[in-house]
């Protein structure tokens, strides 16, 4: 019989108090220590202070006490026991999961009561479902209008045998052109911080961008970067008349760019329509920045300048990103290996495809 008042039988209170002298188990001596203490009166959240751990772990502890006994506290549960869930509702379970992100295990804990008539703490739910193969991470935001279908029919008619004569023609110039607005403000990432610390990234006030029109050649990679006030369209044809200038020898010049309004300006094509043009701008189906390799480079240059780096002056920030640009064949390696011929659909199961 229990103990007026407390939890434990006067036989587990001796035995547990005895195994406490001995070596065993840390996380078996975690449990005993708990139980022990709720015995004594105190409460799971002075206990859980105690000893470090969360509450709703003390609670646990308890309730395997009373489900399992002296037995069920000293058996861990890699000691092998049969799982809670069989087979064919483990893989309900994971049908459900693949169809729906739940938020939190407790909310997976909810399912599961509902459907199966199992009671599971939302610590063993994290423990099952690692062991079913999922992981707690947010989804990936894409286009909603994205069509991978017309994204693969552009890059087998239109951008691979584009990349493929440029590969075999250095008189052929292909480059893929874009702008990006870095903030000047704070950026945060992920990276390793020490457990229990709160690493702080200083932001800055006002809404300040600096705007770069770039190109990306290829297969040389070579990087061609203005900066300038704002997008427009006389700005593109700035921009293009540079790149035209670039290859004087050259009889045309690709340019794979995105359907902005400046790209497609009456200016522009007035511009492209006048004599001695040599440009041709390859226009990427609408939702699809993965089929312009210049968005790998805006992806690279932001993780290597601007995360998790606090730049005290605008004149700063500005110097960080030149300097990026001005020394930029520093990063060749990476680059090679990111700025590649391979591309993925957005919206497609298959991930990735080769241009060649």
């Amino acid at each position: 019989m229990f103990m007026s008042g407390g939890l434990l039988t006067p036989s587990d209170r001796a035995h547990f108090l005895s195994m406490l002298r001995r070596q065993t188990n840390s996380a078996v001596h975690r449990r005993m220590n708990a139980l022990l203490l709720l015995d004594d009166g105190w409460t799971a959240e002075r206990v859980a202070e105690a000893l470090f751990i969360e509450a709703e772990t003390v609670r646990e502890h308890r309730r395997l006490y009373a489900s399992g006994g002296r037995e069920g506290i000293e058996r861990l549960a890699y000691a092998g026991h049969a799982p809670v869930l069989t087979a064919e509702q483990g893989a309900a379970l994971g049908a459900e999961l693949s169809g729906r992100t739940y938020l939190t295990a407790k909310a997976v804990c909810g399912f599961v009561a509902e459907r199966f008539g199992h009671a599971y703490t939302p610590h063993a739910m994290a423990k099952l479902l690692g062991r079913l193969g999922f992981v707690w991470k947010r989804p990936k935001r894409i286009p909603a209008k994205a069509d991978p279908e017309a994204q693969r029919a552009f890059l087998e008619t239109t951008l691979a045998p584009l990349m493929a004569a440029a590969e075999a023609d250095p008189a052929q110039p292909l480059y893929f052109v874009d702008a990006t607005h870095p903030a000047y403000d704070a950026h945060p990432a992920c990276g390793w911080i020490r457990r229990g610390e709160t690493r702080t990234l200083k932001s800055n006030h006002g809404r300040v961008n600096v705007t770069l029109n770039g190109a990306l050649s290829w297969p040389a990679r070579e990087v061609v970067t203005r900066e300038a006030q704002k997008i427009t369209g006389l700005e593109m044809v700035s921009f293009l008349k540079d790149l035209e200038a670039r290859h004087p020898t050259a009889t045309a010049i690709a340019v794979v760019l995105d359907n902005a309004t400046y790209n497609r300006a009456a200016v522009v094509r007035e511009w492209l329509a006048s004599p001695g043009r040599r440009i041709r701008l390859v226009y990427l189906p609408p939702y699809a920045p993965n089929l312009n390799l210049i968005e790998r480079l805006w992806w690279f240059f932001k993780k290597k300048t601007l995360w998790n780096i606090h730049y005290p002056t605008l004149a700063d920030f500005r110097a960080a990103i030149r300097g990026f640009y001005d020394d930029v064949q520093r990063w060749t390696p990476e680059l090679a290996s990111l700025i590649t011929n391979r591309f993925h659909f957005i919206g497609a199961e298959r991930t990735q495809v080769s241009a060649a």
